[in-house]
């Protein structure tokens, strides 16, 4: 059954092996105050895409994301076409699992994707801080038929403290290289479903 690429916080489609050589990223849309950039790299031995987005708050630190990506009755709202969000605590506060579920129309499956994270706090005087996720394997989310699961995914999310109460977060993802859509058409889809996810992970943010 052909698949079609969709962003999860989640999480987004890699690209072709025709795609430009790796190098820096490069901006490809503002939105909302939104910067969003991509560039092409070998990842798992397949050329893929890895976007970057920016933005600005004020008022919220590292902890503020950590709270939210924690949020199971909020995730569903800001990530995109989701159906499910779950999250799974561990021993230890500063790291947690996520999975999430993504609603496609008929004929596609349904994605899902199955994730840990892991919370590097800053200097503790600041709102800085590294909260870094990747694809994992648990039994707690076990995978499902005529569901496909997403692998290889890995990235993060920076919070940087600038002056007079702002911070810039910087988020960062990647996958492993699926299906097999012309860029021209699953392009547009990629870049509209990650600046909607980080609209609305922005606003809920900055009114939490």
């Amino acid at each position: 059954m052909k698949k079609i690429p969709i962003l999860l916080l989640l999480v987004l489609v890699a690209g072709l092996l025709s795609a430009a050589p790796s190098g820096d990223f490069k901006l490809v849309k503002i939105s909302d105050g939104i910067r969003l950039y991509e560039r092409w790299v070998m990842h798992n031995g397949n050329k893929v895409r890895e976007l970057k987005l920016s933005f600005d708050v004020v008022g919220a630190g590292a902890a503020d994301v950590v709270a939210l990506l924690k949020d199971a009755g909020k995730g569903s709202r800001w990530n995109v076409k989701s159906s499910q969000y779950k999250i799974t605590p561990t021993r230890d506060e500063n790291v947690w699992l996520n999975y999430i579920r993504y609603s496609l129309p008929w004929p596609m499956e349904d994605q899902d994707c199955s994730l840990r994270y892991s919370y590097a706090k800053g200097n503790p005087f600041s709102h800085s801080g590294i909260i870094y996720f990747e694809s994992i394997r648990h039994q707690v989310y076990p995978q499902f038929k005529n569901v496909t699961r997403l692998e290889g995914t890995a990235g993060r999310w920076v919070v940087d403290e600038l002056a007079q109460n702002q911070s810039r977060i910087t988020y960062q993802i990647l996958t492993n290289k699926s299906g097999s859509v012309p860029r021209w058409v699953s392009d547009p889809i990629v870049y509209d479903n990650i600046l909607t996810t980080m609209a609305r992970f922005k606003s809920l943010l900055q009114h939490s």
